[in-house]
């Protein structure tokens, strides 16, 4: 297998060979923002009401057979990259993830209801909402795989590393320290100001509303919740390296994050942390096929399960009392409020006046890192809060409502904008899952080198929901700070200058 000096130490390989890089897709961006939507808008095809006719009665056959094609595409497609590969990754989890999210036309007639008044609305244009994604991940996939498959043929290659592995984790485990440190002060600070413990409160709901109250808290605590899955998953390699760690500071640290975050009873952080490591320890150890298979199918099963059952903890502690508790979690976790994104988009689809938003919440995603003081639109742009408005809610009494992956680029840019994001998550997932793969190939591993390829996919999902644009930035700065403290120390180390044999249990 080879290692990570061989285009180093081979300069004609390295002179035939381009470096993978973010040129493609960056160029693939600029073509949609400055041909496709201006001409998508010339020729009328960004008006929404073009697929009014899509809104049918619950349940249309031809919806059925859509959801169900979907929900096997998003778990099949990803499953058997990860199979060739034999590496877990953020991208096909997350993919798979939004298939439990489209099994939710299923149970739209159980779920429509707890919303009153809105049922009937909600089940009609429940169908629009399952074609809008499943032509938009289709697309996505076809556009992922030939980006891919490009970069196979022109051998396209990572950028060599400047010194061993060694010296870069040995400078990132303590950069994860003291950021992990930070962290978890960072998230504990709003509950300590608000008094209150969200997962012990009698209403969870309102004791997260109180517990962000504070403008510089609740900046303070998103820009942690956004960084918290990376420093964590990071530290954790680091224990899995040398297992006595767990009883030093590194398993403190981590440990730490984790119990103060289920504290704030906001789940999301928890879930992409269990993304990256196990994206990250599949990157380091090759497992049997039959074993990722199983850990595939098995974090479905618990990120469904853990839905319904911290819902159940939030709600009502007292009905896992009653029954099977694992039988009770599934069946909040898709009749409840949890894998809902599929019917708060039919929500508001069908309180939307069907006039494109052309932009507005990109916009508003583009300036998330401002204070509301400085950009007095940030929550009139906010598409979370722009969804509870369209529905006749009260942004100041919800966090917002999700809508589903290509549900923002359909209320933005009708249907060219489904085209236009399935096209740009396509080019930057096919390059981010060709780097991953190559970086999984290299020995030793560079538990650095890797973390950032795992933060710059999970920097991308943001296209798909600005409401979180928060993190993009909090990743970005970061991952700024990352390079600063480990890639600036050895930036001009000699090339030549070989360290002693890389040793996993040593860092």
């Amino acid at each position: 297998m080879q290692g990570s000096t061989d285009f180093k130490n081979n300069p004609a390989l390295l002179s035939r060979s381009p470096v993978l890089g973010a040129k493609g897709p960056l160029l693939a961006i600029a073509g949609i923002l400055f041909v496709f939507i201006p001409g998508a808008y010339w020729m009328g095809g960004s008006r929404p009401e073009l697929l009014e006719g899509f809104i049918v009665p619950w349940p249309a056959l031809w919806a059925q057979i859509l959801a169900a094609a979907g929900v096997l595409g998003l778990l099949l497609i990803p499953l058997a990259w990860v199979a060739a590969s034999r590496t877990l990754d953020l991208l096909a989890l997350f993919l798979a993830q939004n298939s439990l999210l489209l099994a939710g036309y299923f149970f739209l007639n159980a779920t429509a209801w707890k919303i009153k008044g809105a049922g009937p609305g909600i089940l009609e244009t429940g169908s629009l909402v399952v074609l809008i994604n499943v032509a938009g991940f289709a697309i996505l996939f076809a556009v992922m795989g030939a980006t891919y498959l490009l970069a196979v043929l022109s051998s396209a290659r990572l950028s060599p590393l400047r010194a061993e592995p060694l010296e870069y984790d040995r400078l990132l485990i303590w950069f994860l320290r003291a950021a992990g440190g930070s962290v978890a002060l960072v998230i504990a600070l709003p509950m300590a100001i608000s008094g209150t413990i969200p997962l012990l409160a009698d209403d969870p709901v309102q004791a997260r509303f109180a517990m962000v109250q504070s403008d510089a808290a609740r900046a303070l605590y998103h820009a942690g919740t956004a960084i918290l899955p990376f420093i964590t998953g990071g530290l954790i390699l680091f224990v899995l390296r040398r297992p006595a760690r767990m009883f030093g500071v590194d398993g403190w640290i981590a440990g730490a994050i984790v119990l103060i975050q289920i504290l704030t009873s906001n789940r999301l952080p928890l879930a992409i942390t269990l993304f990256a490591t196990l994206t990250l320890f599949t990157l380091e150890r090759k497992l049997p096929r039959l074993v990722l298979v199983a850990a595939f199918a098995g974090f479905l099963a618990l990120f469904a399960g853990l839905s319904g059952f911290t819902a159940i903890l939030r709600q009502d502690r007292s009905a896992l009392e009653e029954g099977n508790p694992v039988a009770q979690s599934l069946e909040e976790a898709f009749l409840g409020d949890n894998l809902i994104d599929l019917r708060d988009a039919a929500w508001v689809f069908s309180e939307w006046d069907f006039q494109p938003l052309n932009g507005r919440t990109y916009l508003g995603g583009l300036a998330a890192m401002l204070p509301s003081g400085i950009f007095t639109l940030k929550k009139e742009w906010h598409l979370g809060l722009t969804g509870i408005r369209i529905v006749g809610w009260d942004p100041g009494e919800h966090f917002g409502l999700r809508i589903t992956f290509f549900g923002e680029s359909f209320l933005n840019f009708g249907p060219a904008g489904v085209v236009a994001l399935a096209v740009v998550m396509g080019c930057l997932f096919g390059v981010l899952l060709r780097s991953l793969h190559l970086a999984a190939a290299k020995r030793p591993p560079c538990l650095h080198y890797n973390l950032k390829i795992v933060i710059l996919m999970q920097m991308c999902l943001p296209l798909s929901n600005t409401s979180d644009a928060f993190t993009f930035w909090s990743m970005a700065a970061f991952l700024g700070l990352q390079w600063l403290a480990v890639d600036l120390p050895l930036r001009f180390c000699k090339t030549s200058a070989l360290r002693p044999p890389y040793a996993p249990s040593r860092v």
